[in-house]
């Protein structure tokens, strides 16, 4: 890679051009006074000091130097990694494998707890459960959910959800199909809008209401190449015809369950169970409800303490010990994995940390090397800040492209953490390489860079003149192998940390192994 060279300007050639005839006129007065050509040029300069440090000075007042330091500093950096190119690839892949292992479990954290959920006013939605006297999320009675919907004041609307599975003939070999059997608010309240036709209506999920059903996007495509006439068909489920009102969008049911994604939405009063009309029967069927604006988590806890009271006082035969348990629907879909990605998110820290601390310990044994080179360059006039510059510059060079090749394990390594992590881990399928996560393998890039550069740079720079050059740079081994040393046990003692919490996440991901979520 080449650097592009900071043009000369005009003011810059002037400036040369001034302090050359200077010295000219200064070599000539002397020649005039006896000296020899050679001799009276040697004065001459000697007189007018460091001619390098004048011009820097005096382009310093012009304000423009720093730009042009910067690409002084990184074509320098640049050469000097090509001139020790086993050097650059060992710490280049030290850190990219850091940064690699830190990225792809942040793009993890990053789709599963931080990016929002795609709804309408997510924050607003909360699961709903029946809590028994030794159970707290149970399934919800449908009857009892009917009553919930109708006198609570807390929630603009509620839901229910529960898995199913149908036959499907008529349309190709007869095949098993994923179904959700729902009330007619899901759609709504999630604020999904189908891709053709329309949603369900509110009594449309009421026993002995007309069959109706909407279909995935992928079923419509694989059964009615998409048309829209698809909209007012029939597919017979279980040797019963219901009409199909809509198309829903792809996949967008993965995020409240970590089960196959549904092929059809049915009203739920459509399901032939006789048990669904016993009050004292929850048959699996869970809920999920939009408070209203302003409306707290609180509030609608002691709403619905007052409807289930209410409830259990009517029917004491089968709702007596009957409440209602809310949870945000982020917090229950994450609940269980929220510890484990910020656990690891950590360890993988620690990880990037022993990387710094070995790329440090690199550059403090290449710096030895180099005593003589940065004695030279201060003896010629450049400030202990110059050489620290200069230091952290290849730091940086080193960093971004660990940060670069990083990036490119992580895109490949982010479904190997999936893997990793418990079985039907939420949102997965939000889990990618975005702007978020390029943001921060950047940040932590370049505070690698920062990190493993500034304690070689600040030892390095702190030169005594006289001393390396007279010796070579030998006089500074010692000082070297003291920092080398504090860093070699700051990289054990968090080697150890790190083990000692892989046997902890180890035993822990063993019993959450085969949680899976209700929604």
């Amino acid at each position: 890679m080449k650097l592009p060279h900071w043009p000369k300007t005009r003011q810059h050639a002037e400036l040369n051009e001034e302090i050359q005839s200077h010295l000219r006129m200064a070599a000539n007065d002397r020649v005039d006074r006896g000296e020899s050509a050679q001799r009276a040029q040697q004065s001459a300069r000697q007189e007018f000091g460091n001619v390098a440090l004048v011009e820097q000075v005096t382009r310093d007042q012009w304000g423009a130097r720093q730009l042009e330091e910067f690409l002084q500093d990184l074509r320098y950096a640049a050469r000097m990694l090509r001139k020790n190119p086993g050097f650059a690839l060992i710490a280049v892949l030290t850190l990219a494998l850091g940064i690699g292992a830190n990225t792809a479990l942040f793009s993890v954290v990053n789709g599963v707890l931080l990016n929002p959920l795609p709804y309408t006013n997510p924050d607003q939605l909360v699961t709903l459960h029946e809590s028994k006297p030794n159970f707290e999320t149970g399934s919800i009675s449908f009857l009892n959910f009917r009553d919930w919907r109708k006198d609570n004041r807390t929630f603009s609307a509620m839901a229910v959800i529960r898995s199913y599975g149908f036959s499907l003939t008529g349309r190709g070999p007869a095949e098993q199909v994923q179904a959700k059997l729902i009330s007619s608010d899901f759609f709504s309240l999630l604020g999904v809008q189908p891709v053709i036709g329309r949603t369900f209506t509110s009594g449309e999920d009421e026993f002995g209401a007309p069959p109706i059903l909407m279909i995935s996007a992928g079923l419509w495509a694989r059964k009615f190449n998409s048309s829209p006439e698809a909209v007012g068909k029939t597919l017979t489920l279980n040797g019963k015809d219901f009409t199909i009102v809509g198309v829903y969008p792809a996949n967008f049911d993965l995020f409240l369950s970590n089960t196959a994604t549904a092929d059809v939405y049915v009203p739920i009063g459509q399901w032939s169970n006789p048990a669904l009309k016993f009050r004292g029967a929850g048959l699996g069927i869970h809920g999920i409800g939009k408070l209203k604006p302003g409306v707290t988590i609180e509030q609608a806890r002691a709403d619905m303490q007052r409807v289930t009271q209410s409830l259990a006082a009517a029917y004491p035969d089968v709702d007596k010990g009957i409440g209602a348990t809310l949870i945000p629907l982020k917090k229950e879909m994450v609940g269980e994995v929220q510890p484990i990605l910020l656990v690891l998110l950590g360890a993988v820290g620690f990880v990037l940390l022993i990387a710094c601390v070995n790329v440090a310990n690199l550059m403090l044994a290449r710096s030895t090397g180099r005593a003589r080179e940065f004695a030279i360059r201060g003896a010629l006039g450049a400030g202990r800040t110059r050489l620290i510059r200069q230091l952290l510059t290849e730091s940086l060079l080193i960093a971004i492209a660990g940060g670069v090749i990083g990036l490119l394990l992580a895109a490949w390594s982010t479904q190997a953490a999936l893997r990793i992590l418990p079985s039907g881990l939420p949102r997965a399928q939000q889990v990618s390489v975005d702007a978020h996560v390029l943001l921060f393998t950047t940040a932590i890039s370049l505070l690698a860079g920062i990190l493993f550069g500034l304690a070689p740079a600040l030892k390095t720079s702190d030169l005594h003149l006289h001393a390396t050059l007279k010796e070579g740079g030998r006089g500074l081994s010692a000082a070297r192998h003291g920092t080398q040393s504090i860093l070699v046990l700051a990289e054990m003692a968090m080697a150890v940390v790190l083990l000692i919490g892989a046997g902890l996440m180890i035993r822990t991901l063993s019993r959450l192994w085969d949680v899976n979520h209700r929604l």
